[in-house]
């Protein structure tokens, strides 16, 4: 059973997410912040994150850097989820897999999820 860590500081957005994915089979981590997802991440290792870009304290871009800069996490796929339209990272820097604008149609989300766990396979 693949492992999805959600990452999102607003628990509105978490639940019904966390829902969805249970019942498609996964199993769903949640945090709260950057430095939460950081942790579970490294006493975890999740198969897939997808987090939100605007947290408080560390924000998604921070987090996927942190992640990316670290070896053993370093491969993990990211799916980056954002309300506002953010800005791409510098060239040459790939800091997650997929962006996707909120709200996103879950079945878009479910299918993204899916082709990442299978490529990562």
């Amino acid at each position: 059973m693949d492992t999805i860590l959600l990452v999102d500081d607003d628990r509105k957005t978490l639940r019904p997410l966390r829902i969805i994915l249970e019942g498609e089979g996964f199993r769903v981590l949640t945090a709260l912040s950057g430095d939460a997802a950081v942790s579970i991440t490294e006493a975890d290792r999740p198969d897939l994150i997808v987090t939100d870009w605007m947290m408080p304290g560390m924000d998604g871009v921070a987090l996927c850097r942190r992640l990316k800069a670290d070896q053993a996490t370093a491969a993990i796929p990211v799916v980056m989820l954002s309300a506002a339209q953010p800005q791409q990272p510098p060239p040459g820097e790939r800091l997650w897999d997929v962006l996707l604008r909120k709200p996103t149609p879950i079945a878009r989300l479910i299918e993204v999820v899916g082709n990442l766990l299978d490529a990562h396979r």
